[in-house]
């Protein structure tokens, strides 16, 4: 009777939750949501929603903690370069600017750092975790005009997760997750011709953001035999934010009057995925698992919100990993039209994790492709 009680209230939270998300489509601000990066994820393809490999899937599905091996979250350093920073980096180290308004033309990069705080608990049903998040990156606006954009901000998680009774070799999770955050960004556009002439003190002198957020996931996950697996989930079912902008920071460290005060709403997002992962350990001594993904995500948006939709093919994710000796695992995806590949070592104390994978910046496929790093170490136990 507990049992059918706590699936009426899920179901009738989460019928709730998405019935009054959907008043929220129409807002003219969007946010955009809440991102932990990940070299494993990223390499294969995409966030799967039926991965639950860990606290490094903790934001994927809710519905996977209850079947998830337990895991505790020490510290996480992971970095991510987009786009050509190389060739920026090249230019810098060698002081010959002559090439860097040619370079800027068209432009996407940027760097991403997740931690070092990256605490937290996955396990038993329970999901809890704390991130500390910094990004940057630099896109062209205009004819030597570059955008700029810089934020850190710090993440709050946690959710519950629940398992249906069913038949044997059947297994029916379900789970809800709450996520938070407080973000401060400053964003400008300058000259191709002046942008490296930017320092500290006239960053504190821009426009700077101050963005608040709360939002709700909820999740299926579905198994048979512990080999096929189909999941579901609805991101930031309701996820407002409140949005202040000042003239610069620090009109905001002394408590001044923002200038603008905007509400807006992370856009929802319904992704369903499946997955097969064949019994290999009896099977193989070298191989210890084998994991296939196939996803299609945001797959509503054309209807929800036209204004940002994309080509449906660019929704795709396929991703797959081999595991070796419990020790290596292989990864190589496809996502948004483009290939993906990494790798992971667990060394036991911590984890390396490295991925090289593409992403495009356009609504359709092939127009504005950027190329992406991403290596991080996993402190885990």
């Amino acid at each position: 009777m507990n049992n059918k009680k706590n699936i009426s209230l899920l179901l009738v939270l989460i019928f709730s939750f998405f019935i009054f998300s959907l008043s929220l489509f129409g807002a003219d601000l969007y946010e955009r949501p809440i991102t932990i990066i990940s070299p494993a994820v990223s390499a294969l393809g995409g966030p799967h929603t039926t991965m639950n490999d860990g606290f490094s899937t903790l934001m994927n599905n809710p519905a996977g903690f209850y079947s998830v091996e337990p895991e505790f979250s020490i510290a996480e350093v992971t970095l991510g370069v987009k786009g050509p920073v190389f060739d920026i980096t090249n230019l810098i180290v060698s002081a010959d600017m002559s090439g860097l308004p040619a370079l800027l033309q068209g432009i996407y990069t940027g760097l991403d750092m997740l931690g070092p705080v990256s605490f937290g608990y996955v396990g038993n049903g329970l999901g809890l975790g704390i991130y500390t998040n910094t990004y940057s990156t630099l896109s062209s606006s205009g004819p030597l005009t570059v955008k700029a954009d810089a934020g850190t901000e710090v993440i709050l998680s946690g959710g519950y997760s629940m398992r249906f009774p069913m038949p044997e070799n059947h297994i029916l999770d379900a789970g809800m997750l709450l996520k938070g955050t407080f973000r401060g960004e400053i964003s400008f556009e300058e000259s191709a011709l002046t942008i490296m002439n930017i320092d500290l003190a006239s960053l504190i002198n821009k426009p700077f953001a101050f963005i608040t957020g709360v939002g709700v996931d909820a999740g299926l996950r579905y198994s048979f035999r512990n080999q096929f697996t189909v999941g579901l989930v609805g991101r930031d079912l309701y996820s407002p934010t409140l949005h202040n902008t000042y003239t610069d920071f620090n009109l905001f460290s002394s408590g001044g009057t923002a200038l603008t005060v905007q509400h807006g709403v992370v856009p929802f997002s319904l992704d369903l995925g499946v997955m097969y992962s064949p019994d290999m350990e009896s099977r193989n001594i070298f191989i210890s698992d084998i994991k296939i993904y196939l996803d299609y995500y945001d797959i509503l948006d054309f209807w929800l919100y036209p204004s940002l939709a994309v080509n449906p093919f660019l929704h795709i994710g396929i991703g797959s990993e081999i595991t070796m000796l419990s020790i290596l695992d292989v990864r190589i995806g496809f996502n948004e039209g483009l290939f993906s590949a990494g790798l992971g070592l667990d060394l036991y104390y911590f984890k390396l994790n490295m991925a090289m994978f593409g992403t495009e910046q356009s609504t359709e496929p092939g127009l504005q492709p950027v190329y992406n790093l991403q290596m991080g170490f996993e402190f885990r136990i």
